[in-house]
């Protein structure tokens, strides 16, 4: 319970227990005594460590209390709550400014060696080289075989007479 409704509690009691006995309030000087009832006016917070005060107002026989009551130590922190809900996501902000391009990393390992390829299509001849040097005789090969005879061939002009040969071995 706090301070404001500890007073109110206070108040009521007050107003369903007391029995007048002809007090002097509001001006009465004795003779008929006055139901006075009080309620609760302003309820003010004062500074710490300031005097609790209170003042009455109104007129008889219904009076008003205002009370000052200073405000308490804070308390020791309270247990955490549980965790609320999700709350909506807010709305994309601003894109930043790039950063800098940082260096370039080292070379990554040689992957291992593809397939072949297709084979393309043969390209165009090229020129002819120069003739290169001539190359050493080689060896005789074996003999041949003896082939066949030819025909003969044409008769041939008449040869000149030759000089006349010894005849004495008659």
């Amino acid at each position: 319970m706090n301070n404001v409704q500890k007073a109110r509690c206070i108040i009521d009691n007050f107003n369903k227990n007391y029995v007048p006995t002809g007090c002097c309030c509001a001006g009465n000087t004795g003779g008929t005594p006055i139901n006075a009832t009080f309620t609760i006016g302003s309820v003010t917070t004062g500074a710490p460590g300031s005097q609790a005060s209170a003042s009455i107002t109104g007129t008889s026989p219904n009076f008003i209390l205002n009370l000052v009551i200073p405000q308490g130590a804070t308390g020791p922190t309270g247990p955490t709550g549980a965790t609320g809900p999700q709350g909506v996501q807010g709305l994309q902000g601003v894109q930043g400014i790039p950063g800098v391009t940082g260096p370039t990393g080292a070379t990554g390992l040689t992957g291992p060696t593809g397939p072949t390829g297709p084979t393309g299509s043969t390209g165009p001849t090229g020129a002819t080289g120069a003739t290169g040097a001539t190359g050493p005789q080689g060896d005789v090969g074996i003999q041949g075989l003896v082939g066949e005879t030819g025909p003969t061939g044409p008769t041939g002009p008449q040869g000149d007479i030759g000089p006349t040969g010894d005849t004495a071995n008659g």
